[in-house]
């Protein structure tokens, strides 16, 4: 059975014989589990997707106009790109600037005049400076990535260019134009995997329900059902019905009357309805791993309360503090020294390989 919060605790206390709390107050015991549970993640993450897109639009400017993008011939702009500050290069001029406002499917205000008419352009992802690069956006903190997929199910080389930004490395003519007037639209989907820290929920109630429907794409739901004055803590985890997606909360906030509003990553797969259920995930920590974290609190709660003894003598005489610190050097279940060739054995980092390259 999926330990909670609260059984974690339980059992911790168990173990150092202390179920009153009285040497290893809650706050104490709190700093442990947070510390070890960042810890146990960088050797054992949780891996969770993200699907983003490529934006490679191309065309020509058909009016010259002052601080406008016109493209008339296409009539590919959408409202998007202004939400998403898309990046507009003038090819011919090479010159840049960024979409300030959309005002028609033919028609973009930009934040600086560099159109003429007669010239060419391309459209990329926010802060990407070819069409290749995507924006990670508004993607929870990540250990690191694990993989890219260009398209899915072809995995790809990459390098991050900055802390939100990422390069897959394919040739620019394998990237099909991303134009959503196309009929079918080219497939233009890129799935990242990344990893995340291990999760145990400090929730007392798991399940709730939507109060209101959200559209496909929303980062943001309102939610009712749970615990009276619940605090849902960035990072947790949760489902929704009828939906594939694993969602992470990413602001954190306080229920009131068991209600409040969730923002979370990634966007909405689909559409949802009022009274659809909403269900957060315990924990995501495999048995084993329980058992592990469960270890490593403890070693670090027992080398902590070592300053305790640093004015003691035992019975025997002197040393007591160096006593008490061999033993837990010692201990096959405490050992700082054992942990770590415990932890490092979970770490299966993956065989170099060289991906192909359209």
């Amino acid at each position: 059975m999926t330990l909670s919060y609260a059984d974690l605790t339980t059992r911790v206390l168990q173990f150092l014989q202390d179920t009153g709390a009285a040497t290893y107050d809650s706050t104490e015991t709190d700093y442990a589990i947070r510390n070890e549970l960042k810890r146990l993640s960088r050797y054992a993450p949780v891996i969770e997707e993200g699907l983003y897109k490529i934006e490679s639009r191309t065309g020509v400017d058909t009016a010259g106009t002052a601080n406008k993008l016109t493209d008339s011939t296409k009539s590919q702009f959408v409202a998007a790109d202004e939400t998403l500050q898309k990046a507009v290069h003038n090819t011919t001029e090479d010159t840049w600037a960024v979409v300030k406002n959309y005002d028609s499917a033919s028609v973009l205000t930009l934040t600086r005049d560099i159109m003429n008419d007669g010239d060419s352009y391309e459209i990329y992802n926010r802060y990407c400076v070819n069409k290749r690069q995507v924006n990670l956006g508004l993607t929870p903190e990540f250990l690191w990535i694990d993989s890219v997929e260009y398209p899915i199910n072809t995995e790809r080389n990459f390098h991050q260019t900055s802390w939100h930004t990422i390069e897959i490395d394919v040739d620019d003519s394998a990237i099909p134009d991303s134009d959503p007037t196309e009929d079918p639209p080219n497939n233009v989907r890129i799935l990242v995997r990344f990893a995340f820290p291990q999760v145990v929920s400090q929730l007392t109630d798991w399940d709730g329900e939507l109060s209101g429907a959200a559209a496909e794409g929303a980062t943001t739901i309102s939610i009712d059902g749970m615990g009276t004055t619940e605090t849902i803590k960035v990072g947790e985890l949760f489902n929704l019905e009828d939906h594939i997606t694993t969602y992470t909360v990413t602001t954190e906030v306080t229920m009131v009357a068991g209600a409040g509003n969730l923002v979370f990553f990634p966007a909405l797969e689909a559409a949802t309805l009022n009274n659809d259920d909403i269900t957060f995930i315990k924990s995501t920590l495999q048995p084993n791993l329980e058992d592990l974290l469960e270890r490593m609190v403890v070693s670090r709660a027992v080398q902590s309360n070592s300053i305790n003894y640093i004015n003691a003598t035992n019975l025997g005489g002197p040393k007591t503090m160096q006593d008490y610190q061999q033993w837990i050097n010692n201990n096959p279940l405490l050992s700082p020294i054992l942990l770590k060739q415990e932890l490092e054995a979970l770490a299966h980092p993956k065989s170099a390989k060289v991906l192909a390259r359209t």
